[in-house]
């Protein structure tokens, strides 16, 4: 009788740690569908003449490279962002010839839009 007692808690303990482990499972699936937001940024040359934009994009945690831009084309990436909230933000620049401009192209707190369109241009109609 002892054995089958034992055996009885064991079946119930591993049962036990089976259904905890797939609720465990199922709420992490839950969190992960959560999760993040999908932002996208684009920025496009409009720089008159026929010479690239060099675009260079970070955030604290990424650096995605300076990237040549030919004119009327445009550079873009999408990224996840955490929808609790880490202090996401991607700073640009952007050199043609002698000018240089930087800016802000997603700080977390804007919550207008997750897709964020910028143009370079020299020239405003």
């Amino acid at each position: 009788m002892t054995c089958l007692v034992a055996i009885t808690i064991i079946h119930r303990a591993i049962f036990a740690a089976v259904v905890l482990q797939a609720t465990m499972l199922k709420l992490h699936h839950h969190f992960t569908a959560a999760k993040y937001h999908e932002a996208t940024i684009h920025v496009t040359n409009r720089m008159s003449g026929s010479m690239a934009l060099i675009v260079h994009c970070r955030s604290k945690d990424d650096d995605l490279g300076a990237r040549a831009v030919e004119a009327g084309a445009s550079f873009g990436f999408s990224f996840g962002q955490n929808v609790v909230g880490d202090g996401t933000v991607f700073w640009c620049k952007a050199a043609f010839r002698d000018r240089r401009l930087s800016f802000t192209a997603f700080d977390e707190d804007d919550h207008s839009s997750y897709v964020k369109e910028f143009e370079v241009a020299d020239r405003f109609p």
